[in-house]
C-alpha cells in the first residue's frame, strides 16, 4: 500500500519517471500491474487539475500586472481564450502524447480556458490512454522503452525547455493575433 501512495504522490514530481517505475516495478513482481495503474493514473490527474489550477489563479493575476496588461490587450485574450476552448480536446490530447508540452498548455488553459469541467474530461480521457500505455509497455519492453522517452534532458533541462515553450507559444499567439487586428 506504501508503494501505491509513494507512486501517486511521486507523479507529482515527474509523472513519466514515476508511471516508468511503476512500469519497471510491475515488470519485477514487487507490485501488481492494475494498483500500479490506478496510482499513478489518479497522481497523474490531480496532477493536471493542479497544473489548470495554477493557470487559473497564479496566471490571471500575472495579467493584471502593468507590464503585461500594457502589452496584452483584452481582444487579443479573448480571442486566446476562445482558441483554446475552440480546440481543447486536442490541444489536451496532443499535449499528453508530445514530451515538454504539458505544462505550458495546462498553464494556458487554466488561465485563458473558460470550459473548467471540459478540460477535466479531457485530462481525465488523455491520462487514461497514456498512463496505462507508458506503464504496460515498459513492464513488457522494460529499456527498450525507457531510453528513448528518457532521452538526454535532465529535469531542469526539461522545465527549462518547457518555460522557453510556454514563452514561445505565448508571443506567437499574441503576435498572430497584432496581425489580424
Amino acid at each position: 500500500m506504501a508503494a501505491l501512495i509513494f507512486l501517486a504522490l511521486g507523479t507529482l514530481v515527474s509523472e513519466d519517471l514515476t508511471s516508468i517505475s511503476a512500469g519497471l516495478l510491475a515488470r519485477d513482481g514487487t507490485i501488481a500491474f492494475a494498483p500500479a495503474v490506478a496510482a499513478c493514473v489518479v497522481g497523474v490527474y490531480v496532477g493536471d487539475l493542479a497544473l489548470w489550477l495554477a493557470g487559473r489563479l497564479v496566471g490571471r493575476r500575472l495579467l493584471d500586472l502593468r507590464w503585461v496588461s500594457q502589452r496584452v490587450g483584452p481582444a487579443s485574450l479573448n480571442v486566446l481564450s476562445a482558441r483554446i476552448d475552440a480546440n481543447l480536446g486536442l490541444a489536451v490530447l496532443g499535449s499528453r502524447f508530445l514530451p515538454g508540452t504539458r505544462l505550458p498548455m495546462y498553464l494556458a488553459a487554466g488561465i485563458w480556458g473558460q470550459r473548467p469541467l471540459a478540460f477535466a474530461g479531457w485530462s481525465l480521457l488523455a491520462v487514461l490512454l497514456w498512463t496505462p500505455l507508458l506503464i504496460a509497455l515498459t513492464a513488457a519492453y522494460g529499456s527498450a522503452i525507457t531510453t528513448p522517452l528518457l532521452g538526454e534532458l535532465g529535469g531542469v533541462s526539461r522545465f527549462i525547455v518547457s518555460a522557453a515553450l510556454l514563452f514561445g507559444a505565448v508571443r506567437l499567439m499574441l503576435g498572430l493575433q497584432r496581425r489580424r487586428v
